[in-house]
């Protein structure tokens, strides 16, 4: 069952033809990760801190099929495609309101230890927290 949380599409995000800037696509999918974020844990920057943990993004990708404009209600959504020993994948898409899809997006997240930045497995905190949201079994 994936995460939605919707985002507006404002006036400073388009660009002179009148949709979005075609990397807001990668912002707002962010916005997403965090809010899903502030529902796996209880407070998301001391999480981090506080179980020593970092998730840098090392692949992104987006693929668009319809045009976002100013103003539009976009209801993205946001499962894990992906979990490994080292890495989680999240995909994404981006409904308009009425249900069409405007975008797909995927973004690769390694596990890094934040003391070091060294390469480290999921943290319970995270994967705990996802299988309660029905993002991993």
């Amino acid at each position: 069952m994936p995460f939605t949380h919707q985002v507006t599409a404002r006036f400073f995000h388009v660009d002179r033809a009148g949709i979005i800037f075609f990397g807001r696509i990668f912002e707002y999918c962010h916005i997403v990760f965090e809010e899903m974020l502030a529902q796996v844990f209880e407070r998301v920057a001391p999480t981090f801190e506080e179980h020593d943990f970092g998730m840098p993004i090392v692949h992104c990708e987006a693929d668009f099929k319809r045009p976002m404009n100013m103003e539009d209600r976009l209801n993205i959504s946001v499962e894990v495609s992906q979990l490994s020993e080292r890495s989680i994948t999240f995909e994404y898409t981006v409904l308009g309101q009425k249900g069409d899809v405007r975008a797909t997006a995927q973004i690769k997240h390694a596990f890094v230890r934040l003391s070091t930045f060294e390469s480290c497995g999921p943290p319970e905190i995270l994967t705990n927290g996802l299988r309660q949201l029905d993002l991993i079994q």
